[in-house]
């Protein structure tokens, strides 16, 4: 299962929540690829790092990811997905 998302979070930020979203699951980072190491389901993500988008005066970061869950159950590699959006949700205010 694959999906490709578009974050308006620099990398920094992205590896700061990472281990919220993935639960406090293990994981190795090299370069632009990370990787689960062990637990289950097993999980790979690719980062590159867009062009801001500009809006008047403000810059926002754009960061494309792509999530790979591996060797799961359809149930459960959609509630790890479920849990990763989760940890990158950001409330207004």
């Amino acid at each position: 299962m694959r999906h490709d998302y578009e974050m308006g979070l620099t990398r920094a930020d992205f590896l700061r929540l990472l281990p919220m979203a993935v639960g406090d699951a293990p994981f190795r980072v090299e370069g632009d690829e990370i990787a689960s190491a062990g637990g289950s389901p097993a999980w790979r993500i690719r980062l590159r790092e867009c062009p801001p988008r500009a809006f008047g005066p403000v810059a926002l970061p754009v960061l494309a990811v792509g999530l790979s869950v591996d060797g799961a159950a359809e149930a459960d590699a959609r509630k790890f997905v479920a849990r990763f959006l989760l940890g990158f949700q950001r409330a207004g205010g």
